[in-house]
């Protein structure tokens, strides 16, 4: 009894043993099986064909958004500021009022200017219709006038330089106290020289000589004309007031930026570039500018002027894009960025720059030939910022790998993905 007993014990461990090797061969079998079909399965890859194409270098400089006119405006006189008539923003047009200068000591120069014509021009005519002793006479009364006059010149002057000595008056005022005492001195020279020619000979000199004065009187009339009327400033152009520097009772002279006027009718990109880029810029080029503050990119332009020396600070050349049809959100003063072509290959077999591969100073790409990878050495040309020249090693229609290629391996067979 206990021999059957171990009898059968045997037998079941024999049996159990079996079913546990006979698991093993068919776990292994499949796992076998896994394998090989892991192995044959194609795997899919992204893809993109070798294509002709147009490839375009730019490259980027900061500018800075320019208008087309600027013009800072300043009276051609001085003067106490009686009305400003605009301000900052406004739009004005060529030849408006911009603001005056009281004018009350220019008109009173132009109308004694004025007076002073119409007195040489009637001495004239009594010089050449009347007796010897009758011009005389004229010619002594132009003479006490003249003295007067340059007495009451010379005063002014004299006070004018004690004024500036004590800082209270400037040098245009005493620069022009100064002109007239000179223009009286003149004047009183001329009417002296009259006086004697006509007592020591008269006859047709004295004519002569009040003819000359007539012309002086008629170039100092013009000039106060012209000074009474540079009271009034207008604009020189069309555009709006950018700035905005005198106010009503102002003291103001040329020397004082009063007002600046831009147009802004068209804008321009104003930037620099080197000298080993200036000469592949053309005048008429087109280009494009993108302006961070305004929020655009891609604004068309055209190559306005490229200039044809140097900066001598920068040792940069300047160069203007003309803006066209620029956005509202795009002002004078922002900064921007000019995008120059510098070269370009037009109809060139590309391919994606993600396709290609580099090991050991060697290029290559993932070549999809029949379902299989193959490995191919390429030469390449330009490159933009997606797409790189081919210069040998694929033709035009060719499959190339463009992601994944560190976990691709030669001969792998693969399915480009749709």
């Amino acid at each position: 009894m206990t021999v059957g007993n171990h009898t059968v014990q045997r037998t079941l461990t024999a049996l159990a043993a079996g079913a546990a090797a006979a698991a093993m061969l068919l776990a292994l079998a499949g796992c076998q099986r896994s394998s090989t079909t892991a192995e044959t399965a194609a795997r899919s890859v992204s893809v993109a064909r070798a294509a002709r194409a147009t490839i375009e270098i730019r490259l980027d400089y900061p500018a800075r958004i320019r208008p087309r006119q600027e013009i800072v405006i300043s009276p051609k006189v001085a003067g106490r500021v009686a009305q400003v008539l605009v301000d900052v923003g406004q739009r004005v047009t060529a030849g408006q009022l911009l603001f005056t200068l009281e004018s009350i000591d220019y008109d009173a120069q132009a109308r004694q200017a004025q007076a002073a014509l119409e007195s040489a021009k009637a001495n004239l005519t009594r010089t050449s219709d009347s007796s010897l002793s009758s011009q005389v006479i004229q010619a002594q009364a132009a003479a006490q006038q003249a003295q007067v006059q340059y007495d009451d010149a010379k005063d002014v002057a004299a006070r004018t330089q004690k004024l500036f000595d004590a800082g209270t008056a400037t040098r245009q005022q005493l620069d022009t106290a100064q002109a007239r005492l000179s223009s009286a001195q003149i004047a009183l020279d001329a009417a002296n020289q009259s006086l004697s020619l006509l007592q020591q000979k008269g006859g047709p000199q004295s004519t002569g000589l009040a003819s000359t004065q007539v012309d002086q009187a008629q170039a100092a009339s013009d000039l106060a004309q012209s000074q009474l009327s540079n009271t009034r400033i207008v604009s020189p152009i069309t555009g709006l007031i950018a700035s905005r520097a005198v106010d009503p009772g102002e003291l103001v002279s040329s020397a004082v930026p009063a007002i600046v006027v831009i147009d802004v009718s068209t804008l321009d990109a104003e930037t620099s570039v080197e000298e080993g880029v200036v000469n592949t810029v053309h005048v008429g080029e087109d280009v494009t500018v993108g302006v961070d503050a305004a929020n655009v990119s891609g604004v068309a332009g055209v190559v306005q002027s490229v200039s044809p020396a140097a900066d001598p600070r920068t040792l940069a050349y300047t160069v203007k894009v003309r803006l066209s049809q620029p956005p509202e959100s795009v002002r004078p003063g922002m900064f921007a960025r000019v995008s120059f072509p510098v070269d370009r290959r037009v109809n060139v077999l590309t391919i994606p720059n993600s396709a290609i591969q580099s090991e050991s100073g060697v290029q290559y790409v993932y070549a999809v030939v029949n379902g299989v990878l193959r490995r191919v050495d390429i030469q390449t040309g330009l490159s933009d910022a997606s797409l790189t020249e081919v210069l040998g090693g694929l033709s035009e229609g060719a499959v190339v790998v463009t992601e994944g290629q560190s976990f691709l391996n030669d001969g792998q067979k693969v399915t480009p993905a749709s």
